[in-house]
């Protein structure tokens, strides 16, 4: 079967159409799916049994031995200047809330930027390597916060650099306690 010339044009520009509306559905479907999948991994997780390589302790850096306040999971990474954002968002946020525990848990980066980048900064995070744990759960993405209570109970997660909705989990974080 030939197709005539004068209908190439729009076949091509109907391909298009098409290819892009699957690529636009099934990429909204992913990121739906992988939100769901790191939820329901993280359901599963004992939050109280987690360990973390620290870079700042002479130790491992045990969930169990912050038990008595809440602990934010901040995955991040130096490469990612969102994750940046959100590290320095959340220095603000403890100086009202010194509450509050921080594991800047760092991902995929080579140990010389981390350890660079943590001598440059003066948050008081407890900085971890957070890369196993990030591949275990499904994270989707950086920055990514996980909440744990003050009991060592995972509560609730963020996705993203939206500071406004940070703020507004980690205030009922705070609240509940």
């Amino acid at each position: 079967m030939r197709l005539d010339p004068k209908f190439f044009n729009r076949f091509i520009a109907i391909c298009a159409a098409i290819t892009f509306l699957a690529i636009v559905f099934y990429t909204i479907r992913h990121s739906s799916t992988q939100v769901r999948d790191f939820r329901n991994n993280m359901e599963k997780v004992q939050a109280d049994t987690l360990i973390f390589y620290s870079y700042t302790e002479a130790d491992s850096l045990k969930l169990s031995d912050l038990q008595g306040a809440p602990v934010v999971i901040q995955f991040w990474s130096t490469w990612s200047g969102k994750s940046q954002a959100v590290n320095s968002f959340l220095d603000d946020f403890i100086s009202e809330y010194p509450d509050l525990n921080v594991i800047a848990a760092v991902v995929r980066d080579d140990e010389s930027l981390v350890l660079e980048y943590i001598e440059n900064q003066t948050y008081p995070f407890l900085y971890a390597d957070g890369t196993s744990f990030y591949q275990t759960v499904y994270v989707p993405g950086l920055p990514s916060q996980i909440f744990i209570n003050s009991a060592g109970e995972y509560v609730d997660f963020h996705i993203g650099d939206d500071t406004t909705a940070l703020r507004e989990k980690l205030t009922q974080l705070l609240q509940d306690e």
